[in-house]
C-alpha cells in the first residue's frame, strides 16, 4: 500500500477534526474511539521530516490546532473517565486496570520517564507532584507501584478528582497516593518536592504554559526537576509541543522523542541555584 501523501493526510485531520467537535457527545462509543483511533494512527504515520513539516504548516491544520487538542483533552478525559468507574465497579480491580487500552503505553512511558529521572537527579526521588493526574492517575499509580515513588497529585477538575481518590481506595494505594482538588497555580507550598509532572495538556498555547513554568519555577526548591510531557513530529496534532529551550527560569538537562507507539516525548529541567522563590 503506497503511502499516504501529506496534503491528504492533512484533509483526513480536518475531516476527524470537524466530526468530533460537532458530535453531541465524546464519551466512548464505536463511532468517536473510530475517529480518535484515525487520529492517532495519522499521528504516528513515518513522514520524512520535511513531510511533515509541509503537512503541518497547512493553513486549515494550523487555524484548528488548539482546538483539536482541547477536543483530544475532552476525549481522553471521558476515556479515562469511563474507565475509571468501570475499574472501581469490577471485582478484581487491579486486572481491570490492566484492560485499558492505552495500559502497555503507559507502562512504557512510565519506565522511560522513571529512568530519565534517575539519571538526571542528583538524589533519589522521595516525593513527587504530578499536575494534571485526571480521572485515571495511571501514570502516577505506576510510577508509586513499580517504581516506589510517593506521587501527590493536583487536579483543577471536581468530576476527576473525585474518581480518581475512589479508584485509588479501591486499588489499596491511599498511603502511596494522595489528592488535592486546585489550581496548581494557586499552590505555593511545592518546596519539598524533587520533582512535579506537567501532564502534556496542561497549558494548551505558549502564554498558559509560560506562566505555568514561572509559577512552579518559582515555588520549587533549587535542584528539583521539572518533567514536562511534550510531543515531536506529527504527535503535535494530540498534544502541545513544548520548546526545551523555552522552559524558563527551567535549566534544560533531558529531551527524549520515542519512535515507538509511545506519543509523548519527555522534557526534564532543573530549577537553578539561582532562582528567587516565592516560598524563600
Amino acid at each position: 500500500m503506497l503511502p499516504t501523501p501529506p496534503n491528504d493526510m492533512a484533509v483526513q485531520v480536518h475531516r476527524v477534526y470537524q466530526r468530533l467537535a460537532t458530535a453531541s457527545s465524546l464519551e466512548p462509543c464505536d463511532e468517536v474511539n473510530k475517529l480518535f483511533s484515525e487520529l492517532v494512527r495519522i499521528s504516528l504515520s513515518p513522514l520524512e521530516k520535511a513531510d511533515a513539516a509541509r503537512m503541518l504548516a497547512d493553513p486549515v491544520l494550523d487555524a484548528i490546532r488548539e482546538n483539536l487538542w482541547r477536543v483530544c483533552a475532552r476525549g481522553e478525559f471521558e476515556l479515562e473517565r469511563q474507565w475509571s468507574t468501570r475499574i472501581v465497579e469490577a471485582e478484581d480491580a487491579w486486572t481491570e486496570l490492566k484492560r485499558f487500552p492505552y495500559y502497555g503505553n503507559y507502562e512504557k512511558l512510565a519506565r522511560l520517564e522513571a529512568a530519565a529521572l534517575q539519571g538526571a537527579a542528583s538524589r533519589p526521588l522521595e516525593r513527587v507532584l504530578f499536575v494534571g493526574s485526571g480521572p485515571l492517575p495511571l501514570t502516577s499509580i505506576l510510577l508509586a507501584k513499580h517504581h516506589g515513588m510517593r506521587v501527590d497529585n493536583v487536579e483543577m477538575d471536581e468530576r476527576a478528582f473525585h474518581v480518581s481518590r475512589h479508584l485509588t481506595e479501591r486499588l489499596g494505594m491511599t498511603h502511596q497516593l494522595s489528592y488535592r482538588h486546585a489550581d496548581v497555580m494557586s499552590c505555593s507550598d511545592l518546596g519539598d518536592y524533587d520533582c512535579v509532572f506537567l501532564a502534556a495538556l496542561v497549558g494548551m498555547n505558549p502564554r498558559e504554559k509560560t506562566e505555568l513554568l514561572r509559577h512552579l519555577g518559582a515555588c520549587m526548591r533549587p535542584g528539583a526537576l521539572l518533567l514536562a510531557r511534550s510531543s515531536a513530529r506529527l504527535r503535535v496534532l494530540l498534544y502541545p509541543e513544548v520548546d526545551i529551550g523555552r522552559l524558563e527560569p527551567f535549566v534544560p538537562r533531558m529531551e527524549i522523542h520515542p519512535h515507538d507507539e509511545v506519543v509523548n516525548s519527555v522534557l526534564i529541567a532543573e530549577v537553578p541555584a539561582a532562582s528567587t522563590h516565592a516560598a524563600a
